[in-house]
């Protein structure tokens, strides 16, 4: 997976807000598809371009101070491609979008479909703010009838693939950097292209398949994500998790079993690598081992002592010195 990230603040104070606009902008269109960008020139410029790359499926983070983003007959030259564009409006305003002779209206948290091979004109009360996702047409052919009827309509936001769709892109932006991962890369991309067709509407067959890939991936990452913001309350539980995501305990087990590990192992297994991190680290030397197995969610000292030397070999103090200082 590629990743690049690119903010307007990254250009140094020398520069005015039009030469900052310039340089972000040539930026931009060497990452993404060529659009026209008009910025309000009654505020500082401001702007992000977050974007990765897996499996030839762009995902981004897209923001600034501009109120009209177009893709005139003149960008669609300078940059030609005939991929799908699903947007996530998250500014805080309206959008207004035309393309293929239709307009529609979105309210923050819209969803709708672009082409990219048609030109479109949207526009804004707001500086913009999208969650964006780019696909080949050929990737969604045999899982989609006729995408392109469905190009500038406001898609229901509320629809659970809608969702999963959006916090696998937000997961996807939120990994840190690393060595290529074949295997993983090639996971991520078929649950995008699942949870795309559903979406976009797949049918028959191909919705089943979608649905037993692509919506279980999410609902995994779903998961994964609710370990990771309450592994440090001693009394978190699957049966909490299941409250938070509206499934039952019992299928949050089977959907984890799936991975190679239960619940509690996963929970284990976070708890003691952030124990880990904490006794590594200086803040973490002011900290009593108790204190930490507390920060970690273990309500026991004996316990936590034990987890951990079984999983890296020595106990916490152990660790604690044998990191350099």
């Amino acid at each position: 997976m590629q990743q690049e990230r690119f903010h307007s603040d990254d250009l140094g104070p020398s520069l005015d807000d039009a030469g900052r606009f310039a340089l972000w902008y040539e930026a931009l269109e060497a990452q993404t598809c060529c659009v026209d960008i008009a910025r309000f020139e009654d505020r500082p410029f401001s702007a992000l371009l977050h974007s990765a790359v897996v499996e030839g499926i762009q995902v981004t983070h897209f923001a600034g101070s501009f109120g009209r983003v177009k893709r005139s007959q003149s960008a669609i030259s300078r940059g030609p491609d005939d991929d799908l564009c699903l947007v996530f409006h998250r500014g805080a305003g309206w959008l207004q979008v035309h393309q293929a002779g239709r307009e529609a209206q979105l309210d923050q948290g819209g969803v709708f479909l672009g082409a990219n091979g048609l030109p479109a004109d949207m526009h804004s009360d707001v500086a913009f703010a999208w969650t964006t996702l780019t696909i080949a047409r050929d990737r969604l052919a045999t899982l989609v009838g006729a995408p392109e009827d469905l190009v500038a309509r406001p898609i229901d936001s509320l629809r659970p693939a809608v969702g999963h769709l959006r916090r696998t892109i937000e997961n996807v932006l939120a990994l840190p950097a690393g060595p290529p991962d074949a295997e993983l890369d090639a996971h991520i991309g078929r649950t995008l292209v699942d949870l795309t067709a559903l979406v976009l509407g797949a049918r028959g067959d191909a919705a089943r398949l979608a649905a037993t890939r692509g919506l279980r991936a999410a609902r995994i990452s779903d998961i994964m994500a609710e370990i990771d913001r309450g592994f440090g309350h001693p009394g978190f539980s699957a049966d909490l998790v299941a409250r938070r995501v509206g499934l039952s305990t019992r299928y949050i087990q089977d959907l984890l079993q799936e991975t190679g590990l239960s619940f509690t192992e996963h929970l284990l297994e976070r708890r003691l690598r952030q124990a880990w991190r904490m006794l590594s680290s200086e803040a973490g030397d002011r900290l009593k081992i108790s204190e930490i197995a507390l920060a970690c969610g273990f309500s026991e000292v004996s316990y936590f002592n034990q987890r951990f030397r079984r999983r890296y070999g020595m106990s916490p103090s152990d660790c604690r010195r044998a990191v350099p200082r």
